[in-house]
């Protein structure tokens, strides 16, 4: 047979896989796995790749096929996904995509594989090179898949797992595998060659953050090195926003509105590719905390009465207002671009009686902020009828009895309260009127106009029932019910 010769520039490449060691064409290759599944002592789930954060490194402290065995045991309430042996041989036990139980920590379990090493965490011999190579081999695959960085942080050893009570480490039962004898820095040095780890991109947010948490339109910035080719913006899991030109920001530069956010903790992450396989993650906890959106108004009060000419004035809070439309009786009458933002609204326009004002204003983040008032016109002078003539004066009859019935009251069915809701109720041959709320007692009156101040503002968010009852001079009594709606978030005085 005739010899091969092997070009001079291809000669290390070449050593290099007679050594075993990986090279870029061999990136990231699944060692050999014998797959001998087991049942009842793991979590099924559908878990993705990129949702698994850590690895965990455990010492089987036993022989390998033992290990397997037991491990396959419903009996043992615990197991991992992978067993590498002392000669190399890995085993998987659990998929991937479940949960298997290996760390003695819930939380960890979730967000992480197990891999288990033949051996014992303080055994004389320590491990062999090729439980390193093919355990290497298996953790540069998983990571790789992952898109989990080769740090310390994310290799960890099974005596790192956190405690579930949160007093020390080592998971449940305070393992300290795999212990003084295992060589990390050998280990993750493998696990980049077999990965084709490059050196990592450093990236980092670079606003200056407000203190007390981030509020409104916040710029998001990605500082990069390495030759990063792209950037993903991600809120809480999701992408937010992908970037491919430098400088890498968030919508071009416009910023990220923390408005479409809850207030409260959110997770925000940089996910940087370069060429090939190259990339790199980086995670930071903010706290969004921005202001309600809120209106307030002046020169009207809920619930009096008005005449002529009403001038009503409105202030926003929390944010910039665009615009601040003024209705009446859900009819736009005026929009008020610029504060102070007023109205002269003239009242003899309409009939007497009961009319709703409402303000609403729009935010340059695109909330808005209502303001209902209900007030009672009286323009028209009480016309006196004229004279009658005399007439013969009738036999007088006996009065007829009064008869108990309640004939109207102020709150509306199906009406929105806020703040303190002046209730009135008309009632005939009435002792007294008893105000209930969500069938409990809340006030009696003794004496017409029958009246009860309710904050509603006190009340839960919600409908609640509104019982107005009539009761005789007999113990006889009548009573009306209605339904109004506590909106949640009400802070100010007055009733709609």
């Amino acid at each position: 047979m005739a010899s091969l010769r092997i070009p001079r520039f291809l000669l290390p490449i070449a050593i290099a896989l007679i050594a075993g060691v990986a090279v870029p064409e061999a990136q990231a290759l699944r060692p050999p796995v014998t797959w001998l599944k087991g049942e009842g002592n793991y979590t099924k789930a559908h878990r993705s790749p990129d949702s698994l954060q850590q690895i965990v490194v455990h010492v089987t402290e036993g022989a390998f096929w033992g290990s397997v065995t037991w491990l396959k045991n419903p009996r043992a309430h615990a197991s991992s996904h992978f067993i590498v042996s002392r000669g190399g041989k890995i085993v998987q036990l659990v998929h991937v995509s479940d949960i298997a139980w290996h760390a003695g920590n819930w939380r960890t379990n979730v967000r992480s594989v197990g891999i288990e090493h033949e051996g014992f965490t303080y055994g004389p011999d320590g491990f062999t090179t090729a439980q390193y190579r093919n355990s290497a081999r298996l953790t540069g695959w998983l990571a790789r898949r992952a898109l989990m960085p080769i740090d310390r942080e994310h290799i960890i050893g099974h005596a790192q797992v956190p405690a579930p009570n949160g007093r020390g480490v080592g998971g449940a039962s305070g393992h300290t595998d795999p212990g003084p004898r295992w060589n990390w820095k050998r280990y993750l040095s493998l696990v980049r060659s077999y990965a084709g780890a490059q050196p990592r991109t450093k990236m980092r947010v670079t606003t200056a953050l407000p203190p007390g948490g981030l509020a409104g339109v916040v710029p998001w910035r990605a500082r990069v090195r390495g030759g990063v080719q792209r950037v993903e913006f991600v809120v809480n899991g999701r992408v937010a926003w992908t970037d491919r030109k430098e400088p890498f920001a968030f919508r071009g530069g416009r910023g990220l509105n923390t408005l479409h956010l809850r207030n409260g903790r959110h997770v925000f992450e940089l996910r940087a590719y370069g060429s090939g396989t190259r990339h790199d993650i980086t995670r930071r906890t903010v706290v969004v905390s921005n202001r309600q959106f809120r209106i307030t108004t002046a020169g009207a009060r809920p619930w009096t009465k008005v005449r002529g000419v009403v001038r009503l004035r409105s202030r926003v809070w929390g944010a910039k207002a665009t615009r601040v439309v003024f209705r009446v009786d859900g009819r736009r009458r005026l929009v008020a671009r610029t504060p102070p933002y007023s109205i002269r609204w003239g009242s003899r326009r309409v009939r007497d009686g009961k009319h709703v004002l409402e303000v609403v204003a729009y935010s340059v983040d695109g909330r808005v902020a209502r303001r209902r008032i209900l007030v009672v016109v009286s323009n028209k002078p009480v016309r006196l009828a004229p004279t009658p003539r005399p007439t013969p004066t009738p036999k007088p009859t006996p009065p007829a009895a009064p008869v108990l019935r309640l004939v109207s009251q102020s709150v509306m069915n199906g009406q929105t309260a806020t703040g303190l809701v002046l209730w009135r109720v008309t009632a005939t041959a009435a002792a007294r009127v008893e105000f209930l709320v969500d069938g409990v007692v809340r006030g009696t009156d003794v004496a017409a106009p029958y009246t009860l101040g309710w904050n509603a503002s006190a009340e839960t968010p919600g409908p609640h029932r509104l019982t107005a009852r009539a009761v005789g001079a007999g113990g006889k009594g009548v009573e009306a019910t209605i339904t109004v709606t506590v909106p949640s978030g009400t802070g100010g005085s007055g009733a709609p």
